[in-house]
């Protein structure tokens, strides 16, 4: 068992009152993160702050148990009678455990590097160990190495980098290769490519999940009744009808759309050179950002050359605590 390092002073750390610090909260990673939100980050604000001036929502949060993946819990360092510093704690369940997600380490800028964000953590490290959660996970930008090594003082070591790549514009696909909608045959070799893709370390906080991707019979009567939309891509070479990769698309509840590849590794930049142009060709009238998570260092020409530009890459880091 790890132990938690007890932070050396709490005189200024408190639990994070819904009531009354919301507002400041917001206003506060608004300001630290201003250069890096996206459509999807200003949204997550806007909602924070609605949540802050809804009475029945704050109602309705003491009684939810830490079970809602707002940023309804976590700690404040409050100074002068002002929230200077936060962290959220965010309860995700997935793969049949409970794990927290430790988000928002905001800081004001003149108080930084006086150690607020590195207490912060501790007392968040031992607030999750008091819940007998076995984990807890984190994101840093690959660009900001200061906050890595924070980090990894802590106890935090990586187990995975990701780029998001955004689109820009629509190129033609190679020559040779041809596009067109997936066999049902296809699904065995599409299913071994996603999980090397995205495996457990990188997808147990994303709504990804290969399963919902089987074309088989239930799948399809379960996504029928639920009015599920998919929409899967397989690029193939013409004249010997090779399987090269799959691109797989399903409506989500975010500001842009989601695209999950898969693809052979020894054709892997040839598969999205295929796959990406018919990507945006389909999505293109939705009028909304393409996204696309991908283990970073990996196809960035074929990227750059398909119109894409990356949006960030995150280093994922996990630190045991029981």
């Amino acid at each position: 068992m790890m132990r938690v390092e007890p932070p050396a002073d709490t005189t200024h750390i408190r639990q994070l009152d819904i009531h009354h610090d919301l507002l400041q909260v917001a206003d506060l990673i608004e300001l630290c993160f201003a250069n890096t939100l996206d459509a999807d980050g200003r949204e997550y604000l806007r909602q924070i702050r609605a949540a802050a001036t809804d009475p029945a929502y704050l109602r309705w949060v003491p009684g939810s148990e830490e079970r809602v993946s707002m940023p309804l819990h976590g700690y404040v360092w409050v100074q002068d009678q002002r929230v200077i510093g936060n962290l959220s704690l965010i309860p995700i369940y997935k793969f049949g455990r409970w794990q927290y997600l430790i988000a928002n380490v905001a800081v004001l800028p003149e108080y930084r590097r006086s150690g607020i964000a590195r207490q912060l953590t501790l007392r968040a490290l031992q607030h999750i160990r008091d819940h007998r959660v076995g984990s807890a996970w984190l994101q840093v930008r690959d660009d900001n190495p200061p906050v890595q090594h924070l980090y990894q003082s802590t106890g935090f070591v990586e187990r995975s980098r990701r780029t998001t790549w955004i689109n820009q514009y629509n190129p033609p696909a190679p020559p040779g290769v041809s596009v067109t909608g997936r066999r049902g045959s296809d699904w065995e070799q599409q299913y071994v490519w996603l999980k090397r893709a995205y495996p457990p370390d990188a997808t147990w906080n994303l709504s990804f999940d290969a399963r919902r991707f089987n074309p088989g019979f239930w799948r399809q009567l379960w996504r029928w009744l639920n009015s599920e939309n998919q929409e899967h891509w397989a690029a193939r070479i013409t004249h010997s009808d090779r399987l090269l990769g799959l691109a797989s698309w399903e409506p989500l509840r975010t500001l842009n759309d989601q695209v999950w590849l898969a693809a052979d590794p020894e054709n892997e930049d040839t598969a999205l050179r295929a796959l990406l142009p018919q990507v945006n060709r389909y999505l293109s009238p939705r009028r909304r950002p393409i996204h696309i998570n991908y283990p970073a260092a990996r196809s960035g020409e074929a990227f750059h050359e398909c119109g894409y530009r990356i949006l960030n890459t995150l280093i994922w880091m996990e630190r045991r605590v029981l």
